[in-house]
């Protein structure tokens, strides 16, 4: 429901606060006053344009919109950081001079696209150009299915399902086909590759250790003198001086110093330990030195091994791993390995999993064409149960001889089912059934998107969540008892959804339980307008107005008596829906 608006500078409306009935608000006022600014403002609100013709400054439009009902936009409140007050919240659009908008919901900076997804769904806006839901195969396709909601929603989301599951199998088959074409060009040489791999048995790192031998052994004569030079410092065979003789004489010392002061023991200790590592150190650099040549032909066997792993990566790395990742070592080439040998592995299994993803295929596929044409059979039995519901409403209406008829045909496989539904009418008798949007006048369009409202809204069963229907001028082009009637059913249809409709006839007026009139007044040669709320007397000086152009006695008695009959006809309606219900 929307409780507020309010409109700032645009057209003729400076600044007006609009508060809307839960039901039926009319809105009213003379020619040239401002009611079609109403509609702008709503519509902007929505998401929509404003022309730039109607900006004399900035123009902004607030709306307070209560959530009950409206799931989508509730949801998204957290997401967006938006903040709700008493299960309502505040939509601000506003459009600047040079036509740049900024748009919130709750607070929160949104984009225009997602007002008109959020708001745009919650209120819908019929005008005399605008009627979507006679035009649109998908709408009345939609439309349909919220009139037998409860029989075609279950239908509608397992075909909806079954479809996902299908395009699914359909994507996994397209995938296998392709894998199962690669390993026909791919598995034998991967085949080979890894097997070469196999043979060569080259091992992490393997090429980087040979590369470091190969610095070694190709500097043995200076590594070996540089050994032997410093094991010869440390422990000399002759008189030559070296650390090892030095560090006896110096335990020996000590050792007959701690004699008579124990307090150098731990010193002697560690000379000790220290002749014990230098001795130890002196006898490995022996070994080296008489080890890093043992094997005369081991240069040449670790050129040989290099070369070969050098070759291996060279040959296998293209056909192992991806060409935008190169592969310049032993570790690396075993890694892209690894990823070759999980490929060979979906290769074996790709036939059977393609068998049994077409056998699954095929029964979802059965399975779907079962739940379409289920849902083919509750679309056809809702559509004549629609258009009767229309049909009637059509009678109220005083189009007693218009014949509505809701076909569904066919049409290629979607996600929805195979079902194409079109509104059709034939507006007198021998006539032939043509699409609403082309077979109807202006007038008889309107009444024909009010019957389908009312018809679609007397069938909802959930009353929290009524819709927000907002009628532009509705009545254009009809007067009289057509004119009655519309009000009647306009009255009947607030019993489900609030109603706010722009009119220029008294007879739709009357029936609204809000009436707002949009009053124009001309300051020093400008002209602005203002919206009140009417009471009782206000109604009756507005619909005398718009009855006669004056408020002379006969014109407010018969104002009077036009909406005593409106209140004692909106009366009866909501007995008997109460009654109905």
């Amino acid at each position: 429901m929307l409780s507020t608006l309010r409109i700032r500078h645009i057209g003729v409306i400076d600044d007006a606060t609009l508060e809307f009935g839960p039901g039926f608000t009319a809105l009213t006022g003379e020619t040239g006053a401002g009611k079609t600014m109403i509609v702008t403002g709503l519509t902007m609100l929505l998401g929509g344009r404003l022309e730039r013709g109607r900006l004399r400054e900035a123009s902004t439009v607030d709306g307070t919109l209560a959530l009950a009902g409206h799931d989508e936009l509730e949801a998204a409140l957290d997401d967006l950081g938006a903040e709700e007050e008493d299960g309502e919240v505040l939509v601000v659009r506003r459009v600047t001079r040079d036509g740049r908008s900024r748009a919130q919901i709750g607070g929160a900076p949104v984009p225009i696209g997602t007002l008109a997804r959020l708001v745009g769904t919650a209120v819908t806006v019929h005008g005399q150009s605008d009627q979507q839901r006679l035009r649109d195969p998908d709408a009345q396709r939609e439309a349909l299915d919220r009139f037998a909601r409860e029989e075609i929603e279950p239908l509608l989301e397992r075909h909806r399902e079954l479809w996902r599951e299908r395009s699914a199998l359909t994507e996994r088959l397209a995938e296998l086909d392709d894998l199962l074409s690669e390993r026909d060009r791919r598995a034998t040489v991967l085949r080979e590759t890894l097997e070469r791999l196999e043979q060569a048995d080259p091992q992490p790192g393997e090429d980087a250790a040979l590369r470091s031998e190969l610095e070694r052994l190709g500097n043995a004569g200076e590594l070996r003198a540089a050994a032997n030079q410093a094991a010869l410092a440390l422990v000399a065979d002759d008189d030559a001086p070296a650390a090892g003789p030095l560090l006896d004489v110096a335990a020996e010392a000590l050792g007959r110093a701690s004699r008579t002061d124990d307090s150098l023991a731990p010193l002697v200790e560690r000379l000790e330990a220290s002749r014990i590592e230098l001795s130890d150190i002196a006898a490995e650099l022996t070994r080296y030195a008489e080890d890093i040549d043992a094997s005369p032909g081991r240069l040449e066997e670790a050129n040989e091994r290099l070369h070969e792993l050098t070759v291996l990566i060279r040959d296998l790395a293209p056909v192992l791993s991806d060409p935008d990742v190169p592969v310049e070592d032993v570790t690396a080439l075993l890694e892209a390995s690894r990823g070759a040998a999980v490929d060979l592995d979906r290769y074996d299994g790709a036939d059977q999993e393609r068998a049994a993803a077409a056998e699954q295929l095929e029964s979802t596929q059965a399975e779907l064409d079962e739940a379409a044409a289920a849902l083919t059979a509750a679309r056809v039995a809702a559509a004549r149960e629609l258009s009767d519901a229309v049909q009637e409403e059509l009678r109220h209406l005083e189009m007693p001889d218009a014949a509505i008829r809701v076909d569904v045909g066919e049409q290629s496989h979607r996600i929805h089912g195979r079902d194409a539904v079109a509104i059709l009418l034939a507006p007198h008798p021998g006539a032939d059934h043509l699409p609403v949007a082309r077979a109807a006048s202006g007038g008889e369009l309107s009444r024909v998107m009010l019957a389908l409202e009312v018809a679609l809204s007397a069938s909802r069963s959930d009353r929290t969540a009524a819709p927000v229907f907002v009628f532009d001028e509705i009545d254009a082009g009809i007067g009289g008892r057509a004119a009655l009637a519309v009000g009647q059913r306009l009255a009947r249809l607030a019993q489900h959804a609030q109603v706010i409709v722009v009119t220029h006839l008294p007879q739709v007026a009357a029936h609204a339980g809000t009436h707002l009139q949009i009053v124009k007044s001309s300051v020093d040669g400008s002209t602005s307008s203002t919206v009140e709320t009417l009471d009782r007397a206000g109604r009756i000086g507005e619909l005398a107005r718009m009855l006669a152009g004056d408020t002379s006695d006969l014109a407010l008695a018969h104002a009077e008596e036009l909406l005593e009959e409106a209140g004692t006809v909106a009366s009866g309606a909501q007995a008997s829906a109460g009654t109905r219900r």
